[in-house]
């Protein structure tokens, strides 16, 4: 058995992988910890969960000094999880040698970013749009850079960064260590790894092949109509922690809507999601506050998640590959797990095709849809939130007064919570379908802001409102 010491790494890595309960290393550790160490470029085939960062992690932190003015490694990835779940285990895989770790990802003020850039950081985990936008700036200096990592390259190319990718590494040393980690090694991520690398060696440790053993795959044929009802029926039988997944964002939030009116602690996630409820909606599945996780394939792109009872499969995978990926989030350290796919009628074809590429045999699942009734819409009356006292009563008595077809509804956001009218129409818009003509005047105060909508789009917009975040508050609204 091969053990941490055995890989030549200081006893500093070794004593916070024990702080972080490792107790022997991965076989992608095995094999790519000592060519990294020796300065080589490689190229490594590794699915998410094996291991990885902790491979790409200690080679860095060992060929890297600390406390350095700009930043000494980069990695880059595809999406703001990635990022910050990278940025969290390199920080404990760090405690002990003084190397100090950011990441940078859009959909956040880069301001704060900036800042700590200028402060000083060793390594820096970064999208390629923000890592772009900061050298762009002026901000970001990799002039003194000797590692980078392309962190799942495959993604990466999938979402169209091969550009800013090429337009950054230009910003690097030629004289560099290269390691890239995919799970899937294409022709075009060979072409890349060749074309960034210098005599790259190849590490296949963790081939495209699932490891699927704890996770037992079934499949239900189900009418279209009959879909929520099959979702509801598998969630009350088994009462799991689980990934939904569906291919729209737009479908993401229908479902995720639809659990939440029946009282299952459901939150979804997707590309227009934005980061600070992202980040609200994650970290409550991951201390059990939200139990039904509702996401589409890219957001939940290197999501590293423990303890996922079932993944399910509410629309049919695009692709075999998209659901080894799926269904990989389920069925891991040690623990068993369930995978559940709904087929329509004409779909059912597919499954003989996932089963070729799983190798293992998908059963059909024979049970009983129940059908639940769809919950009373609740009149707007129940659904308003309360909010403290202190509005200005002559103004909202004026705005009720209000005649024709427009209503006010008052929003408890406004100056002091540094917000604009741009803003505020973002949030109305989000998730409402309404466009910018349906919203009338915006009058800002210090602590709330009254806005006017149709009166026939006024439940709806609160509805929405009050499923949002802004930072860290509850956002709340009412009419007036």
């Amino acid at each position: 058995m091969t053990s941490f010491t055995d890989l030549q790494i200081s006893s500093e890595i070794i004593k916070a992988m024990s702080a972080m309960g490792w107790v022997e290393p991965t076989p992608v550790q095995i094999e790519s910890i000592p060519v990294g160490l020796k300065g080589a470029d490689m190229y490594a085939q590794a699915q998410t969960g094996t291991g990885k960062t902790g491979a790409y992690g200690t080679i860095m932190l060992e060929r890297i000094k600390p406390k350095m003015p700009s930043p000494s490694a980069l990695v880059l990835v595809p999406t703001r999880e990635l990022a910050n779940q990278v940025a969290e285990e390199l920080t404990k895989l760090a405690k002990f040698t003084g190397h100090d770790c950011l990441p940078i990802y859009g959909g956040v003020g880069i301001e704060p970013q900036i800042a700590k850039l200028r402060r000083g950081i060793d390594i820096v985990i970064a999208t390629p749009g923000r890592a772009k936008d900061l050298i762009n700036r002026g901000e970001m200096d990799l002039s003194k850079v000797s590692v980078v990592v392309l962190d799942e390259a495959d993604r990466m190319l999938d979402m169209g960064f091969i550009r800013d990718i090429n337009f950054i590494l230009a910003k690097v040393p030629k004289k560099r260590q290269t390691l890239l980690f995919s799970a899937t090694m294409s022709s075009e991520i060979r072409e890349m790894a060749m074309r960034q690398m210098v005599n790259p060696k190849e590490v296949l440790v963790s081939k495209d092949e699932p490891v699927l053993d704890l996770t037992k795959q079934y499949y239900m044929v189900v009418q279209k109509e009959e879909k929520r009802d099959a979702l509801y029926t598998v969630l009350d039988m088994y009462e799991p922690k689980a990934i939904v997944f569906c291919h729209t964002k737009h479908k993401a939030d229908q479902v995720s809507k639809k659990l939440q009116r029946h009282n299952y602690l459901a939150g979804a996630i997707h590309g227009d999601v934005a980061q600070n409820k992202r980040e609200k909606v994650l970290k409550g599945f991951k201390d059990g506050s939200i139990r039904i996780l509702v996401a589409t394939d890219v957001a939940a792109r290197g999501l590293d998640i423990d303890s996922v009872d079932y993944v399910i499969n509410f629309d049919a995978p695009s692709d075999p590959d998209t659901y080894v990926h799926r269904i990989g989030r389920t069925g891991r350290a040690g623990k068993e797990g369930a995978a559940i796919s709904f087929f329509l009628p004409e779909e059912r074809r597919e499954v003989r095709g996932l089963e070729r590429r799983t190798g293992k045999r998908i059963e059909q699942l024979d049970i009983d849809i129940v059908h639940k009734e769809e919950p009373e819409v609740k009149k707007l009356d129940e659904v308003r939130i309360a909010i403290q006292a202190s509005v200005n009563q002559p103004y909202a008595a004026k705005r009720t007064r209000s005649h024709g077809n427009v209503a006010s509804i008052e929003i408890n956001l406004g100056g002091a919570d540094k917000i604009g009218k741009g803003e505020i129409v973002r949030m109305i818009k989000n998730d409402t379908g309404l466009a910018s003509r349906d919203i009338g005047k915006i009058t800002m105060g210090d602590r709330y802001t009254f806005v006017e909508v149709f009166k026939k789009d006024a439940e709806k917009v609160i509805m929405s409102l009050c499923n949002q975040f802004y930072g860290s508050k509850v956002v709340k609204a009412r009419i007036v």
